[in-house]
């Protein structure tokens, strides 16, 4: 008998939430539906459906959540200026939200034609301006919907039957008529928005790969999803997207009103702006989550970056690398990435079949992870001791490379400078995080300081040695390594690389977060008097620089068109972006690809996710993946002669090994997690591995 009348509470709840006329819901519903249909523009690189969907849903709720937010306040602002509707109806309360919004609109328009854009403006300019346009966007929504209130309220004064009208969720239903139009729009006009990507493909593929595979690597790589998408899966996913979005929309309403209600009766002097409150603190509950959430993923990510895989277990018996038996850094604190990267150094024999010489001597790597001590200055103290005891001073190059956030150096990389200088070189790095770059951010300021402090000790050692037996000192960086080495010379151009005596150096992808290079790029002759920095994409690009230009260089940025890494950043919520702005900048950016507050940042977001599709042993190209080029780009860069012929065997090497050391660490893993599954069998078993291991058979 109880069930009939809790199914109808509920239901009418339903109902009267489904009907309800507050115009800051139907206002963020409209808003953030239409977001739905801009979030299928073209970014810098393919995505996926499930991308899509995911950036389609980041961008409505996070607009829903704003506009909810702000249409509250200035309804709150309405509602206290005609604190309740007459008997008559509502139409006092239409025109005073109506002025409001149209306030919220005309505020916004002076601060977007009061504040126009300019090249290295304060980014408090840009978030004024771009607040200017979030208002005129509310303010638009918030008066078309009270105008449709207000004309259903007059409606239903002569015909009371239809009063139902305004039961009709309008914002989701124009929100949705407008993203439907919009994705349409992208198919007609975007088909070749993609078009000046360039190929992603290994210019030198591996024969032993079947074409198959080849070709089914190559479909991946140059895009997994068609752009635009099939018009029907796009309106299925737009319209999809726009139900979910109203209903988890309902969940935080329902919670907003909640906390609503508890602050009129709390603080009856906050009434007006108690649904603003209640936004705001349900925002806040679902950030809280998120912080909880990264916060696990963090501790995952750096259990993981500190645990030594199984195929590199044992410790290496060279005596030139960290963690050998010549070394004073413990094999135990290499983490994995250091183990990866001692036991990856090249062999004398492995260089001499190669180039088809005799190696001059073993090359040298050295490995300074997090755990070897406990501050900055006395892991900078043991990693020159370790240098100083492998011989690395005695070698013709040393070469500072500043890894990316898990501590990962890149093996083409550093396999070349082995090849060229037929093993006479020294590689030195030093870990500040045991996470992936994207989550490593946060310890940036520790890998620029231990960069510096690293600098400046082999600035002094170096400079002990007489100069006719000095070894040249370059630097590599990629990624959130290139940042971190860049901003160890923040405010000092190329000056500071002449303080420290670097005399070259090679950065990949260097991040739109890097303050050293975002300078150079706005004024380069203040940065760089001497011009001695270049940034190029390609090794074409690099050909076709003027021949005086190419001379000069001793400090290459090798940044491509299309990577999301070096594109992304903050600012661009709510900033235009100088390579989205004139047509001479577009260089390699899809031409119907358009700059939005808040959007463009997610949609580069979800690129910078996809920035890498790495298959081992085939090179590419394209996004964040530097391998095709980089060869050709360390000879370059470090001033090392290559020859066509010996660059062609390097690269053949360079292929397979990388293709070895991948199988042989998912061969490990495999045969690891084997053996785990039987000791685990036989503990079920009342067995232990032990005594398994005496049973004889036969």
């Amino acid at each position: 008998m109880s069930v009939a009348p809790a199914a109808a509470s509920i239901a009418s709840r339903l109902v009267e939430h489904l009907v309800n006329r507050d115009v800051s819901e139907r206002t963020a519903v409209l808003v953030a539906t239409m977001g739905v249909g801009r979030s299928f523009g073209p970014g810098l690189l393919p995505r996926s459906t499930v991308d899509q969907a995911a950036l389609t849903g980041m961008t409505a709720a996070l607009t829903y959540g704003i506009v909810a937010t702000t249409q509250s306040l200035f309804q709150g602002v309405a509602g206290h200026l005609i604190p309740a509707p007459d008997e008559r109806g509502t139409m006092g309360r239409h025109l005073a939200q109506g002025g409001a919004n149209a306030l919220m609109g005309a505020v916004g328009v002076a601060l977007v034609k009061g504040l126009p854009a300019r090249r290295g403006e304060p980014t408090k300019r840009a978030v004024a301006r771009a607040s200017g346009q979030v208002l005129q966007q509310v303010g638009v929504g918030g008066l078309a919907i009270t105008g449709v209130l207000a004309a259903t309220d007059l409606v239903a004064r002569q015909w009371p039957q239809t009063l139902r009208l305004a039961a009709l969720p309008t914002g989701l239903l124009v929100g949705s008529a407008i993203a439907v139009r919009q994705i349409a729009r992208y198919r007609a006009e975007g088909a070749s928005g993609l078009d000046v990507l360039p190929p992603a493909r290994d210019p030198m593929p591996l024969p032993e790969l079947a074409e198959q595979e080849q070709a089914t690597v190559e479909k991946k790589l140059s895009g997994r999803l068609a752009w635009p998408p099939p018009v029907g899966t796009s309106i299925l996913m737009g319209t999809g997207i726009s139900a979910a979005l109203f209903t988890l929309a309902g969940v935080e309403t329902l919670f907003a009103r909640l906390v609503a209600d508890g602050t009129r009766r709390a603080i009856p002097g906050l009434s007006p702006l108690a649904p603003a409150v209640g936004h705001a603190v349900s925002l806040g509950v679902i950030g809280s989550g998120v912080v909880t959430g990264m916060e696990y993923l963090y501790r995952s990510q750096e259990q993981g970056g500190a645990a030594i895989e199984a195929a590199y277990d044992s410790e290496p018996t060279s005596e030139f690398v960290s963690g050998g038996p010549a070394s004073v850094i413990e094999w135990t604190t290499l983490t994995r990435e250091g183990a990866r990267f001692v036991n990856m150094a090249l062999r004398p024999d492995e260089i001499e079949t190669v180039m088809g010489r005799p190696a001059a001597t073993s090359p040298i790597r050295v490995f300074g992870g997090l755990d070897i001590a406990e501050t900055v200055d006395q892991r900078v103290d043991i990693t020159m001791a370790d240098l100083e005891r492998l011989g690395a001073f005695e070698r013709s190059v040393i070469c500072v490379a500043s890894p990316t956030g898990s501590g990962y150096i890149n093996y083409v990389a550093a396999e070349t400078l082995e090849f060229l200088t037929l093993g006479d070189c020294a590689m030195v790095t030093m870990q500040y995080s045991l996470r992936p770059s994207f989550t490593s951010l946060d310890r940036v300021s520790m890998g620029r300081e231990q960069n510096r402090a690293l600098l400046h000790a082999l600035t002094w050692r170096l400079r002990a040695i007489p100069e006719e037996a000095r070894p040249r000192l370059v630097g590599f960086g990629e990624s959130l390594g290139a940042h971190t080495f860049q901003d160890a010379f923040l405010h000092e151009g190329t000056a500071g690389f002449h303080r420290v005596g670097l005399d070259r150096a090679l950065f990949l992808g260097s991040p739109g977060g890097s303050e050293w290079a975002t300078t150079w790029r706005v004024d380069p002759d203040r940065s760089d008097p001497d011009h001695e920095v270049v940034e190029v994409a390609t090794f074409d690009e690099w050909g076709a620089l003027p021949t005086a230009e190419r001379d000069s260089a001793r400090y290459v940025l090798l940044s491509h068109h299309e990577d999301p890494i070096v594109k992304f950043g903050p600012e661009l919520a709510v900033q235009l972006p100088d390579w989205l702005g004139s047509e001479d900048a577009r260089v390699g950016i899809p031409p119907d690809m358009t700059w939005r507050v808040l959007s463009t940042f997610l949609t580069v977001l979800i690129d910078v996710k996809n920035a890498m599709d790495v298959k081992p042993g085939i090179f590419v190209s394209r996004g964040h993946d530097y391998r095709a080029d980089l060869a050709r780009f360390v000879a370059l860069a470090y001033d090392l002669p290559m020859a066509d012929d010996e660059r062609l065997r390097i690269e053949e090497a360079l292929r397979r090994r990388e293709l070895f050391w991948a199988q042989d660490r998912l061969i490990s893993e495999q045969l690891n997690q084997a053996r785990e599954a039987v000791q685990r069998q036989l503990k079920s078993w009342g067995v232990s591995p032990a005594a398994a291991g005496s049973v004889q058979v036969g």
